[in-house]
């Protein structure tokens, strides 16, 4: 089982990056940060709100014109003067990247046969100190997995990677360890004949709050020590030949260290 404990709950405290260097022979006050905000508004009225609170709005906003972000968080990357302005407030930032993050669905029911028809290459990568290759939490309920997995890049195959869809299945019924919340995650995609030979990695947001509502329910327990996540792995693009492989990430203590630091 590969597990991966997260020291922090929010995605803008696991990343802040500060480009520094010594200008006549001063600090430079820029710095860079990286996190799943929430988006908000559309093309022309962008704004991005943090796990933390504070909303940052585009000093930029032009630049954006021809960006189109369809979902209800990104991932971005953004920088601003840090002696004018302190981190967890409310300000204007040059937006550098603004990266869409696909949403998966989360449902408290049993996985069947028909759930998945594709391989799942790797749930991390563990790049550096890139986060969107790590394992995140946006508050109890949003959570982020990075998901390598196999596609086809062949211009007959067109916008492949857009026919795949990932879902997590939790089933109250199946035994699990005390303080541990299962759930089985499964890829599917449109057309499974096609043959997939390169790689993608993105980060994919779940929204779990029906699956815990589902868990207090059975359990009575409000928060899991950890959540598990099963997973059907493959070295190649061959359904035919998967094995069962799990992912483990803290839970209860990520939130209850959040709260003792606040």
């Amino acid at each position: 089982m590969k597990k991966q404990k997260l020291a922090v709950v929010f995605a803008a405290l696991l990343t802040m990056v500060g480009f520094s260097s010594c200008l006549n022979g001063e600090t430079d006050p820029t710095v860079s940060p990286q996190e799943f905000m929430k988006v908000n508004g559309g093309v022309g009225y962008y704004s991005f709100t943090s796990s933390l609170g504070y909303t940052i709005t585009p000093a930029n906003m032009s630049a954006l014109k021809d960006v189109q972000l369809s979902t209800s968080y990104a991932y971005v990357i953004y920088s601003y003067d840090s002696s004018l302005m302190e981190w967890n407030e409310d300000k204007s930032a040059t937006i550098n990247t603004a990266v869409g993050i696909r949403d998966g669905w989360a449902m408290p029911r049993a996985t069947v046969e028909e759930d998945g028809n594709a391989p799942i290459l790797s749930l991390q990568n563990n790049i550096g100190l890139i986060s969107y290759f790590y394992p995140a939490y946006y508050d109890k309920y949003n959570l982020f997995i990075p998901i390598t997995y196999y596609y086809d890049s062949s211009e007959e195959s067109g916008e492949d990677i857009d026919t795949h869809s990932f879902a997590l299945y939790y089933d109250s019924e199946e035994a699990s360890d005390k303080g541990t919340l299962l759930m089985h995650l499964r890829h599917k995609v449109i057309n499974p004949a096609i043959k997939r030979e390169k790689t993608n990695t993105e980060s994919v947001h779940f929204n779990i709050a029906a699956v815990l509502s589902a868990y207090t329910a059975k359990t009575g327990i409000s928060m899991p020590d950890k959540i598990v996540i099963e997973y059907e792995e493959s070295q190649t693009s061959s359904y035919d030949n998967t094995t069962s492989d799990k992912l483990e990430i803290e839970y209860k203590s990520v939130f209850e260290e959040n709260i003792a630091n606040n």
